[in-house]
């Protein structure tokens, strides 16, 4: 009997061992600098890992293989949300690329400025800041953000630096943000 113990003992422990690296807690938070610093492979990575929801708030959207990554999270049936400042729409912006797709894709601008008076009244001009984010959150729990741009510039050029953080709570907090701004978005 004691043998039978000890057989079905040795067997669970292999398997806990083989399981318990892929078990394990993943890093809270993973640090990735640019030019060529594998910032961009690693939001490709993060982007393609999604299972549920991808909210994404980027100043510029130029980068094709960010651009594929979010298309392939829309083939599979992630909902996806893309806030892209309103000024940056060019030959090279991936917001119409997407939205060719089907991809939920909005444009914001910063807060209005006051009002400034010219010479002539009636040339009077509200003028507004920029969406100046750079961030997504996956599956309410990871965030990514930093000053990297979602450029190709960013990735070859640049020196920018992109934080990817594991943590529910930062991930609402970063989420009421998003919706806080996806209020206040419109269509192209």
């Amino acid at each position: 009997m004691r043998k039978k113990y000890f057989f079905i003992g040795s067997i669970l422990v292999i398997i806990l061992s083989l399981l318990l690296p892929r078990l394990s807690v993943a890093s809270p938070t993973k640090v990735y600098f640019s030019p060529k610093g594998g910032a961009e492979a690693a939001l490709v990575e993060l982007l393609d890992g999604a299972r549920q929801k991808l909210s994404i708030a980027t100043y510029f959207f130029t980068s094709r293989p960010l651009a594929a990554a979010v298309k392939r999270a829309h083939e599979r049936g992630i909902k996806i949300q893309v806030i892209i400042d309103r000024t940056n729409e060019s030959d090279y912006s991936k917001g119409f690329y997407l939205r060719k797709y089907g991809v939920d894709v909005r444009y914001a601008r910063g807060l209005p400025k006051k009002k400034r008076k010219s010479r002539k009244a009636k040339y009077r001009v509200k003028k507004y800041g920029i969406m100046h984010h750079k961030f997504v959150v996956v599956d309410d729990r990871l965030v990514a953000t930093g000053s990297y741009n979602w450029t190709a510039s960013a990735e070859k050029w640049n020196r920018e630096n992109l934080l990817i953080i594991n943590s529910a709570s930062l991930a609402r907090r970063y989420t009421q943000e998003f919706e806080r701004i996806w209020k206040t978005t419109f269509r192209k």
